[in-house]
């Protein structure tokens, strides 16, 4: 894992974790994040439903997201969305 990554802002940044993270198992990409910030999971709503997470930087800045693969699925008022690294 790259210790020396600066974990700002996960949205802004979904690019270069995305990158970083590619190829790692689910359990290894959350304990990077809990490395570098909050990770909390939400409670489940329904049984079939990915597992979502609640992420705080250390910087206080926060968002909700899933994993889906190697993407990271964050979710909005209404909404969910991705970022793209045209891989």
């Amino acid at each position: 894992m790259d210790s020396d990554f600066h974990l700002i802002d996960l949205v802004s940044q979904a690019v270069a974790v995305q990158s970083l993270l590619r190829g790692m198992s689910t359990e290894e990409k959350l304990a990077w994040l809990s490395s570098r910030g909050t990770l909390t999971p939400m409670p489940k709503v329904q049984t079939d439903y990915p597992q979502m997470f609640w992420f705080e930087t250390m910087t206080g800045l926060s968002c909700g997201f899933f994993l889906d693969g190697d993407e990271i699925v964050f979710l909005g008022d209404h909404t969910t969305f991705t970022v793209s690294d045209s891989r």
